[in-house]
């Protein structure tokens, strides 16, 4: 039993182009207080923007925003009940780390569900070190199998995890996960050599958030610029890690430079790079400012080139 589709084009069809990220309405991911991320009324803007660009599918999280992020698309998806937009969530996370025991997947689907009117599509967000595969996918099968979703899928999973849980799903004659969704873009390419190959020979559909590095890529900091408060920027874990590299910021400079070169914004050149990659369905993006939809705009236009990518590759090399 399969939904997602079996192509690349086909699957661009399916989920759209990008995947429009909600974990910044209430806040920024896990994070919130005063000036982080958008208000409720600029949350429905945002979805519906979002619909009238062409985007297909609303990723969401029970743990984005402590519920928010869940609480605006539900109103949102209840309000459009004929929108044809699919609805992403995930569960996994928790303040005392992963929680994937099947009674706690089984009540956050439910939790997922009555709040956002429908679950389309459902993540495990986490691999939890604690509950095996062999107890944990079984809910997520029942849910595809009963009707109650399309589709479930596996995020942040490195090559032994997605794996395991792929031998687990057969061995047991489950419902198979199939998507993926990992943090993937021109600086974090660790699933270039690991998860990419399983990706493809096992037929999964292949997501990638944080296209832009935590905004790194958006050429806003090349120059020694600081993240402002209430930027990605500002509450991502690997943000200071990136900005620390000189190396790494020395080939962010010719990075913005290309982009110039190109006519392009860097985050148009960068998220450009995501939707002509040839494993990536579509990435996924919060977009917060009237710059960010432009560098869509620019992803969708430029004219790519084999050349343009072993420049890219030359720069940023896989991992």
């Amino acid at each position: 039993m399969t939904w997602i589709a079996s192509t690349l084009t086909e699957r661009r069809a399916q989920l759209g182009r990008f995947v429009l990220g909600t974990g910044i309405i209430g806040g920024v991911a896990t994070q919130t207080g005063p000036g982080l991320g958008l208000s409720d009324s600029e949350g429905i803007d945002l979805i519906d923007r979002a619909v009238a660009e062409g985007f297909r599918v609303i990723d969401t999280a029970d743990v984005y925003t402590g519920g928010n992020s869940e609480r605006v698309v539900g109103v949102w998806n209840k309000a459009q009940p004929d929108s044809g937009m699919l609805i992403q969530s995930k569960t996994g996370f928790t303040s005392s780390g992963p929680d994937l025991s099947p009674e706690r997947v089984a009540r956050q689907l439910q939790h997922s569900v009555d709040t956002l009117g429908r679950v389309d599509l459902y993540f495990a967000h986490t691999v939890d070190p604690n509950t095996p595969w062999s107890e944990s996918l079984p809910v997520f099968s029942s849910a595809v199998e009963s009707g109650r979703i399309r589709a479930y899928g596996l995020s942040n999973v490195d090559r032994p995890a997605l794996e395991s849980a792929l031998e687990a799903a057969d061995r047991l004659g489950l419902v198979r996960p199939e998507l993926i969704q990992n943090s993937y873009s021109l600086i974090v390419r660790g699933d270039d050599l690991s998860v990419l190959p399983i990706a493809r020979a096992e037929g999964l559909a292949y997501t990638a958030y944080s296209p832009l590095a935590n905004g790194i890529l958006a050429g806003r900091y090349s120059r020694g610029e600081q993240p402002e408060k209430g930027s990605r920027a500002s509450t991502g874990r690997r943000t200071d890690e990136f900005l620390g590299d000189p190396g790494l910021m020395k080939r962010v400079e010719a990075f913005d430079r290309l982009a110039a070169e190109q006519g392009v914004t860097p985050a148009g050149l960068a998220l450009a790079w995501l939707a002509n990659h040839p494993q990536v369905a579509a990435p996924v993006i919060g977009v917060s400012k009237e710059s960010q939809w432009q560098g869509i705009h620019e992803a969708l236009g430029l004219q790519w080139t084999p050349e343009l990518s072993a420049r890219l590759d030359e720069l940023f090399p896989a991992a």
